[in-house]
């Protein structure tokens, strides 16, 4: 068994539940520590489909950080006042799910773990997506799926699993 490899597009990669690596990516305002998560088997046999969505992604880093954080902030004024409601008379309430009014406000809330490439069964499509902690959720976490490039859902990390 094969425990790491040398990949021509992924880089260094070692086997742990999927191929992974770790990268720097300044995201929610902080430089963060991010593990690339590509699924596959131990043998390495990664689909196309994960290759382009890979390039692809990376390709505009930049620009895919600023939509995951707006559609984070866009996600977050939707629940919050639900789940502010479910937490009333909780002493720490405006630390778990405060009310916002800017983007940046966000960022001391969410936590980016992986950036998880999937294994689809469409190879017209490209799918990857930010797994991330966050405050308000801390049971199921958060998911900012993307499809083609282009935010399509942000909800529990189990979107993307």
């Amino acid at each position: 068994m094969v425990d790491s490899i040398n990949h021509k597009i992924f880089g260094k990669l070692n086997f742990d539940q999927g191929w992974i690596k770790n990268i720097d990516l300044k995201i929610f305002g902080k430089n963060q520590k991010i593990q690339i998560v590509i699924d596959a088997d131990e043998d390495a046999d990664f689909e196309d489909a994960q290759i382009k969505s890979y390039e692809k992604f990376f390709e505009k880093i930049d620009r895919r950080v600023i939509d995951a954080e707006n559609a984070t902030f866009e996600f977050y004024q939707t629940v919050s006042p639900n789940i502010r409601d479910q937490y009333k008379g909780v002493e720490k309430i405006n630390e778990i799910v405060p009310e916002i009014s800017r983007k940046e406000d966000l960022y001391h809330l969410v936590f980016p773990k992986q950036i998880l490439f999937p294994i689809i069964f469409d190879e017209t499509k490209r799918e990857a997506g930010f797994i991330c902690d966050c405050s308000w959720e801390i049971e199921h976490g958060l998911g900012i799926k993307f499809e083609n490039e282009i935010v399509t859902e942000v909800g529990f990390q189990d979107i993307l699993l």
